[in-house]
């Protein structure tokens, strides 16, 4: 799991660079309208999601809880997380050790916290897509109003155009919306159509609040980099963005499933 964890951060601080405002299609030198009307709009539907994730090894298990951020897309609770937040395999990481089985990650025991709340609320797993890299969990008893994020009201992402990804802090920061500039830098078929972006995991938004995608790490793509020699050749190391048009198709089939239960 430590190893898992470097790979993650090393992704992040390479990838967290803030996009430079002549990038957009109009230049941006004061992004404090952009972050009212994205907080205004969406910050409701940006929650925080704690799990237990169990890593066996070799018959050996161990329990640590973690979290990741997640989008609520429904107003019956349904919400998006990354995939590699309910089952990791170690073996697509190249950490297989030849005679023996790799190490499993999978997790259970998930809760959300809904903005300016204190409850942890329980959620149960309704499906997974590894191709997408996403999975969809859905809140069990959700009560009131839920701010959510329309996926069906996306727009196109292409290189070169300006993204926004809306956050949230933990606990230590107060729990409060802080939002990260990301840039489009290229397109790619192999093996699948999808964006390299420049920015971190989650959501990402128009700087008029439009969702244009989702990223998240790609950790199978970052084990097989290597990187061992001196050349220095960055133009991989890069994170993905899944065009919101197949993240709300896939959402949709999603919303009429039934809760998985304990992942397989």
């Amino acid at each position: 799991m430590t190893l898992v964890r470097l790979i993650v951060l090393a992704g992040l601080l390479l990838a967290a660079s803030p996009a430079p405002a002549a990038a957009a299609a109009e230049p941006f030198d004061d992004y404090r309208e952009v972050y009212r009307d994205l907080v205004q709009q969406h910050s409701s539907a940006i929650v925080t999601v704690k799990f237990v994730m169990s890593v066996t090894n070799s018959g050996n298990e161990q329990r640590i809880e973690d979290r990741t951020q997640a989008v609520m897309v429904s107003a019956d609770g349904l919400l998006v997380v990354p995939e590699r937040a309910v089952s990791i395999d170690f073996s697509k990481l190249g950490a297989a050790t030849p005679g023996q089985a790799s190490p499993v990650a999978k997790s259970s025991d998930f809760r959300v916290r809904l903005a300016d709340s204190e409850d942890w609320l329980p959620a149960d797993l309704v499906t997974r897509d590894a191709e997408l890299g996403l999975a969809w969990l859905r809140l069990r008893d959700p009560a009131g109003k839920l701010g959510f994020v329309d996926l069906s009201q996306g727009i196109k992402a292409e290189p070169g155009m300006v993204f926004f990804s809306l956050l949230r802090t933990s606990d230590e920061w107060g729990g409060v919306s802080v939002f990260r500039p990301g840039l489009v830098l290229g397109e790619t078929r192999s093996p699948t159509y999808r964006l390299m972006v420049d920015g971190v995991p989650g959501i990402a938004f128009s700087h008029d609040g439009k969702p244009m995608g989702y990223v998240d790490i790609d950790l199978a793509a970052m084990s097989r980099q290597g990187g061992t020699g001196l050349g220095l050749d960055l133009a991989d190391l890069v994170l993905r963005m899944t065009p919101v048009d197949k993240v709300a198709a896939a959402t949709a089939q999603a919303a009429r499933l039934p809760v998985a239960g304990a992942v397989e």
